[in-house]
């Protein structure tokens, strides 16, 4: 079974030894988006308390403009990727009240995740 909840420091030391060899936002920065925005700092565990992804994001912009954006996406798998987008978007869509969720993606399997993703929600327009 797995469980989403939110990454704390200790999950930081676990994260970094398992992806040291990837290019990925410095500890400091991690530790600044959980003191600013806890609530868009999530971890997936699975059995065994294993570390199975993580998400990272912030809010940006003011008024309409005002949206999340994902700094950091760490999966094992598509399945992890997408809960923890899900659960960004509602934690976004309820407590913040952002416009959209946005994230810079330079490879073919993450533009097709998000689309994926995306194509499920419903319209609210």
């Amino acid at each position: 079974m797995t469980t989403i909840r939110r990454l704390c420091c200790n999950d930081l030391l676990d994260i970094t030894y398992t992806t040291i060899h990837l290019d990925m936002p410095s500890l400091s920065f991690h530790m600044g988006s959980m003191a600013l925005f806890p609530e868009y700092c999530l971890v997936v565990e699975g059995p065994g308390n294993r570390i199975r992804g993580f998400i990272c994001a912030y809010n940006w912009g003011e008024g309409e403009e005002k949206h999340c954006e994902i700094a950091d996406l760490i999966h094992i798998d598509e399945n992890i990727a997408e809960m923890l987008v899900q659960a960004l978007e509602v934690k976004a869509d309820k407590i913040q009240k952002v416009y959209y969720v946005k994230m810079e993606v330079h490879d073919q399997q993450s533009i097709d995740l998000f689309k994926s993703v995306s194509s499920r929600r419903p319209s609210s327009c």
